[in-house]
């Protein structure tokens, strides 16, 4: 990674599994399992749903943020994401949730696909009544204003005002590098598993 000047093997996890946090833990404790050689395996995940929750480390330490879920990761914490709610419920997105394959913009064309548009717009309003904003994260890691384009129009037929929200990779570059801080992060030690994972505010 350029900002730490480290470099690591990288595991990737399906964003899809978020909506089984009982599948994603399985797929995670069988990746877990299959490593050896290590002395810590940082884990760029948050509670994402409690699917963490369970997860036994072998003989290495699991090292993973404190926060609920991964826009607090890119906003640095809990009460950045709460203090931007404030002003209206957002509805965030990175370019991975913009265009993954249970994404904003492909669940609206499949409820257009499906139900029509006049039936699509309703229960997308429905789902989205609490939301106010649609909120880009910008990390610099893309090209904001190329993705600004890509999302007005989405923005505009879901009847969202769309905001763009300084983002930071900071808290992932402290994963990273450490050190780690048990307030920052949940230190599970070999050969235990993680029960606690109380969240930074």
């Amino acid at each position: 990674m350029k900002a730490t000047g480290l470099e690591y093997d990288v595991i990737y996890v399906k964003p899809v599994l978020h909506n089984n946090p009982d599948t994603m833990r399985s797929v995670l404790q069988a990746q877990i399992d299959a490593l050896t050689e290590i002395d810590s395996l940082l884990m760029a995940f948050s509670a994402c749903g409690n699917a963490l929750v369970g997860l036994r480390s072998r003989n290495f330490q699991l090292v993973i943020p404190r926060v609920d879920d991964c826009i607090s990761l890119l906003l640095g914490s809990i009460q950045a994401k709460q203090d931007i709610n404030a002003n209206g419920g957002t509805y965030f997105l990175t370019p991975g949730w913009l265009d993954g394959e249970h994404g904003l913009r492909s669940e609206y064309e499949h409820a257009v696909e499906k139900f029509g548009l006049p039936k699509a717009e309703r229960i997308l309003g429905t789902m989205l009544e609490h939301y106010r904003y649609l909120g880009l994260l910008d990390t610099g890691a893309h090209d904001i204003k190329k993705l600004r384009l890509q999302t007005t129009d989405l923005a505009n037929k879901l009847k969202l005002e769309q905001r763009i929200i300084p983002a930071s990779v900071s808290y992932l570059c402290d994963l990273l590098s450490g050190p780690w801080d048990n307030d920052r992060f949940l230190i599970v030690p070999p050969n235990s598993m993680v029960s606690d994972f109380s969240l930074q505010l």
